[in-house]
């Protein structure tokens, strides 16, 4: 069973570990032998035309992580902003040195996701290690966005910085830089400028292999290296191996409503537990309960009760728990089932906390809370006919029945992932598609276009995260935007990457957050997007909504389970697309919204690009492309004079069968579209000449 202690609950019982015994370099070669093929070498050629900063699809989270040395600014509140290197902790305007521990450690930091990521997870008080490269842009990125070293004002998250990181170079990953790290997340893709003369390029050579395969990789074998892998723990709660032990327990069985039903808990023989017994007897009631007295727990730390039974034939019992809230309601308590192995055999029961619903009299309460396993007081067996709201348990026996519990009632915590990825939707179908250029033309744009073999490079960075040992979760968005649409949207996950749509910056950074916080995330691959359903609207994902966005995804390992194929192998991305191939992608309908909603990555500008010490330019050459588009306008200007000839020639003033304006609706369609691709073209960067 899968588990959800409070999604934003910070990992307490994770501890990192330094592992300086382990250079990374050498666990860096042990990941990617174990990757065999799947890491494509050799260069992009820029012959490819690197789109990446503007076409849809999410394929691309442009990681901000360019620049060179730092200048220190003194924030308003809080710490300074930002010092060289690795910072120990700033004051936060609170005194001392802060504490840096289960924090999360995020690469790509000041991209557009990144940022949003490291703004989500402070303002749900994590503690952050922002890792850049320039300080300085550090410095802008954060600073704009209100962010202080140290302690954020108002008490939320603490913000650390690790400065001079760069993923390509697997040395400037430093096992220090994991101290107090006990998950790590990276949003990262290639870094994409123009200089001031207009030309564009990759800068300091991040291009998509280098940053989003061997980056990646790199970011992998680090984890791996300084963080211990993640298991289950469990702690007893509720001691059951001696008559001592069990005075606190009382009898709860039918006959208070006058029934004949009765049971008892005695210490096994051999010490090992307690043994339940009983004779469940159908008329006048129908069932068996034992309590504990009332005693305050706090086990807000755990994800759910763990158990170890046997009993004398499969059959469905049920777990009680009341909480603060229900000890003066005696009719009220919260109520899961577990099962005994039916060949009588011990079996190990977990039961996450979401699986403990509240009912009334064995009525469930619509719309009840989750319960609050901050504020426990009791638990209680029951071993009834009924299941719940009247219907009959199947796996009931009326008679005699025996239940052992070894050792008593522990609460256990789950591994949450960490380490975890922000990919792209389209990674896997490109994957799928491989050489097949039939396929890929009947494929979504940014599989048919796959510029810069991005989409290949971030499937081979997946493979090094999920052959990373750890635990780990890869997030595929759909169409990245920037739209600031009013109100909430739902959201939903699919697997097996074959879902598209549109999901916001901001939306994604609550669903990395919230995997963070979830073992159910663990171990699994996702695509997201906003529900396209038209209720989806106006409604605001709960935290229960983003636990069962994981809770209803197969483990990537079970993928054949629910009849999703084996994850492919990666590939080497496919020959470029010819010019004239290039220019029908762009007039899909679906790239020309994508542009104008602002999905995709960002391209640098010219003060960022010039603090590159290297641009690998692309030539211009896009008059090539305005004459292609067949007379299309060239400007706003001169559009909106083709529109006001057809307007005339609609109302007769127009000489009739004039070739400069549209003859009809249909050609005046088709005159719009072309205009819109010829626009959408001179905002991309032509074919590059080395």
């Amino acid at each position: 069973m899968l588990v959800s202690a409070g999604l934003l609950r910070a990992p307490a019982l994770l501890k990192p570990r330094i592992a300086a015994s382990r250079p990374v370099g050498r666990r860096l070669r042990h990941v990617q032998a174990s990757l065999g093929d799947a890491l494509v070498q050799g260069a992009i050629s820029f012959a490819d035309v690197p789109q990446e900063a503007l076409l849809a699809g999410g394929a691309v989270v442009l990681a901000a992580i360019g620049g060179i040395a730092y200048a220190v600014a003194q924030s308003q509140e809080g710490g300074t902003i930002w010092q060289a290197g690795r910072q120990g902790g700033g004051s936060g305007g609170f005194g001392g040195k802060l504490p840096r521990e289960d924090a999360v450690l995020v690469f790509g930091a000041t991209g557009r996701m990144g940022r949003t990521v490291v703004q989500e997870l402070l303002a749900q008080g994590r503690t952050v290690v922002a890792a850049v490269r320039s300080p300085g842009r550090a410095r802008d990125v954060f600073g704009k966005a209100g962010l202080v070293e140290g302690r954020q004002p108002g008490g939320a998250g603490i913000l650390f910085v690790e400065s001079g990181v760069d993923i390509t170079n697997p040395d400037t990953l430093s096992p220090l830089m994991f101290e107090g790290v006990s998950q790590v997340v990276t949003a990262v893709g290639a870094v994409f400028g123009r200089t001031a003369e207009g030309q564009m390029g990759y800068l300091d050579d991040m291009t998509s292999e280098r940053v989003d395969a061997a980056g990646v990789a790199n970011v992998a074998a680090a984890a791996a290296a300084c963080l211990d892998p993640a298991e289950r723990r469990s702690e007893g709660v509720v001691r059951m191996r001696s008559a001592e032990d069990l005075q606190k327990w009382q009898r709860l069985d039918d006959v208070i409503m006058g029934g004949k039903s009765s049971s008892g808990l005695a210490a096994a023989e051999d010490g090992s537990g307690a043994v339940w017994t009983g004779e469940l007897i159908v008329d006048g009631g129908g069932f068996c309960g034992a309590r504990t007295k009332p005693e305050p727990l706090d086990l807000s730390a755990y994800d759910g009760i763990a158990l170890r039974v046997k009993s004398d034939g499969g059959q469905t019992f049920k777990l009680n728990i009341k909480t603060e809230a229900q000890s003066e309601v005696p009719e009220d308590t919260y109520q899961a089932t577990f099962d005994t192995n039916p060949g009588g055999d011990w079996t190990s029961v977990f039961i996450p906390w979401h699986e403990f619903v509240l009912v009334k009299r064995a009525r469930t309460v619509p719309g009840a809370p989750p319960i609050d396993p901050a504020r426990i007081r009791q638990f209680g067996l029951v071993y009834s006919r009924f299941d719940f709201n009247g219907f009959p348990n199947p796996r009931y026996r009326a008679g005699k029945f025996e239940l052992a519990i070894e050792g008593g009632i522990r609460a256990y915590r789950d591994a949450r992932p960490q380490l975890l990825m922000v990919s792209s939707a389209g990674v896997e179908r490109n994957a799928k598609v491989g050489n097949d250029e039939e396929a890929r033309k009947k494929d979504i744009p940014i599989v048919q276009l796959n510029p810069g073999g991005v989409l290949n490079h971030k499937y081979t960075g997946e493979a090094a995260v999920r052959a990373s040992g750890l635990a780990y979760s890869v997030l595929r968005p759909t169409g990245l935007t920037n739209e600031s649409e009013p109100g909430d949207f739902l959201l939903e996950a699919g697997q097996g990457d074959r879902i598209s749509g549109r999901i916001s910056r901001e939306e994604l950074s609550t669903v990395v957050v919230a995997a963070l916080g979830t073992p159910a995330a663990a171990g699994k691959t996702l695509e997201l997007r906003r529900q396209e359903s038209a209720d989806a609207a106006g409604k605001k994902m709960s935290q229960q909504d983003k636990l069962r966005l994981f809770l209803g995804a197969a483990e990537d390992r079970l993928r054949q389970r629910v009849g999703l194929e084996p994850f492919p192998a990666p590939v080497a991305p496919p020959a470029p697309v010819s010019e004239e191939r290039k220019k029908e992608i762009l007039s899909d309908v679906r790239v020309i919204k994508s542009v104008a909603a602002g999905r995709g990555g960002r391209v640098r500008d010219e003060k960022d690009a010039a603090q590159a010490s290297s641009i690998t330019v692309t030539s211009d050459g896009r008059e090539k492309v305005a004459a292609a588009a067949g007379g299309a306008p060239a400007n706003v200007a001169e559009a909106r004079a083709w529109i006001a000839a057809w307007k005339a020639k609609q109302g007769g003033t127009a000489e009739a069968g004039g070739e400069d304006v549209p003859a009809n609706v249909a050609e005046a369609r088709e005159w719009i579209r072309r205009w819109r691709a010829a626009t959408l073209e001179k905002k991309l960067p032509a074919a590059a000449k080395v």
